[in-house]
């Protein structure tokens, strides 16, 4: 068994009830959205940017969200205009993706899969 303690109203992306529930309580389960290019290109060079950001004077825990995103800027902005097309449409695929899987979930039924059903029944024996 994998899990314990399952909770079928996480709002995990891999929760087989997800839709389920959302179809019931119509809360939770939101369109996706599409990500900009930036944020997908940054998630790759997080540690590229956390070592420069640490090398910055000003650097502490209060001001270090702010000067990694002004390091992640600067870095992106010094991207040809080539890359950060191939971002932009990086970012369009994944948003297609996510827009199918999302019309899929809506449409058809909760899960079947034995796995999927023992949460089920974990979590409702639970409450």
């Amino acid at each position: 068994m994998k899990s314990q303690n399952p909770d079928p109203r996480d709002t995990g992306e891999h929760n087989p009830y997800r839709a389920l529930l959302f179809k019931l309580t119509k809360k939770g389960y939101k369109m996706p959205r599409l990500k900009a290019p930036f944020n997908l290109w940054r998630v790759g060079e997080r540690d590229e940017i956390s070592r420069l950001a640490k090398l910055d004077p000003g650097f502490n825990k209060n001001t270090a969200a702010a000067i990694r995103d002004r390091i992640a800027k600067s870095l992106f902005e010094e991207l040809s205009s080539e890359e950060k097309e191939e971002w932009a449409i990086c970012a369009a695929e994944l948003y297609n993706e996510e827009k199918i899987n999302y019309a899929r979930h809506m449409k058809e039924g909760p899960s079947t899969r034995p796995e999927d059903r023992q949460t089920y029944v974990q979590w409702s024996s639970l409450t």
